[in-house]
């Protein structure tokens, strides 16, 4: 089962000066390999981490730079040559070269004035590992297969922010694979707590 998210990383994204300044250029990554990220709250929060191997099966052919992951504000595409994605050691980076129109340089001016900093995504997740741990600790969860990705977004607030979070998990939103680990965790829970009680009676 494949499941819809979407991710932000509070990093780098800024303007690039073209030659003959007419073209409005912006990099970044939308991708971070390798870094935790906490998820969530109890009960159902977690660490999340993006491995290197999960981009090799990942389609890219048809990609939307937009804003806040708005198919209505697009300004770049793959399809057409004006967004370029790149998978290096660091993550996946972007480089989009901004359609000339109200919202590609509504975008461009956002950043180049530091009011979007933050890089997204929203893609299917094929597999991923899970590590759980006790009580007290966050259990860990790994992407290590992205199957297709929709887009790449500047965005004005991370989603991992606790507030969207909770938001999140409440919707239809919500990873299967992050529901169906915490019901398996909870029923082996009562499991262990039932064995325990069921031992308590017959000493």
């Amino acid at each position: 089962m494949s499941d819809l998210i979407r991710r932000s990383f509070n990093v780098e994204m800024r303007a690039v000066e073209s030659d003959d300044n007419q073209e409005m250029i912006v990099e970044g990554y939308a991708i971070r390999f390798n870094e935790d990220t906490v998820i969530g709250q109890a009960p159902w929060g977690f660490i999340e981490s993006i491995s290197p191997e999960a981009m090799s099966t990942a389609k890219l052919d048809d990609v939307v730079f937009n804003l806040n992951h708005d198919d209505s504000k697009i300004a770049a595409r793959t399809s057409n040559g004006s967004l370029e994605l790149t998978v290096d050691d660091k993550g996946l980076k972007i480089r989009a070269k901004l359609a000339n129109t109200q919202i590609g340089r509504d975008i461009y001016e956002m950043i180049r004035a530091g009011l979007i900093t933050t890089m997204s995504f929203c893609a299917y997740v094929i597999k991923s590992q899970w590590t759980e741990t006790n009580d007290e600790e966050m259990d860990r969860r790994k992407i290590v297969e992205f199957g297709r990705f929709f887009d790449v977004s500047a965005v004005t607030f991370a989603a991992y922010e606790q507030t969207e979070i909770a938001v999140a998990r409440s919707s239809k939103f919500i990873d299967e694979d992050v529901k169906k680990h915490f019901e398996e965790k909870e029923y082996r829970k009562q499991i262990k707590e039932l064995d325990k009680i069921m031992e308590d009676v017959y000493e």
